[in-house]
């Protein structure tokens, strides 16, 4: 929400860029600037992994961002109350994410051959 504070004044602008950036001769650069985007917002948040976190956190943060952007840019609710509610919704759902997946793992016990399992 910080973010997209700084780029209040500019709203029009903004969304003027995704227009350009949404055209298919220009997707390749619109990838590269979300992933350095969400890299620095990564980065500032202090976040140092080299492993296969490094990638799951910048994926789960474009959709989250690139999702948040839009929504904010057609949000003309008080103190952008709408894009809030959204952003909180949005990081609700990823918070889930480790319980469903040690919820998937249980439920896959029972068809993991016992060499292959992890010692618990």
């Amino acid at each position: 929400m910080t973010r997209l504070g700084v780029l209040e004044p500019h709203r029009e602008g903004l969304r003027r860029l995704l227009a350009f950036l949404a055209l298919p001769l220009n997707l390749p650069l619109a990838a590269r600037l979300l992933y350095r985007t969400v890299d620095a917002l990564w980065f500032e948040a202090g976040d140092r992994s080299t492993d296969f976190s490094f990638y799951t956190k910048r994926g789960l943060l474009a959709g989250i961002y690139a999702g948040t952007t839009l929504c904010w840019l057609d949000d003309k609710t008080a103190g952008f109350a709408r894009t809030r509610d959204f952003l909180d919704r949005r990081i609700s759902e990823v918070m889930q994410i480790p319980r469903l997946k040690a919820r998937a793992s249980e439920m896959a016990k029972p068809f993991v051959p016992p060499r292959f399992r992890r010692a618990s």
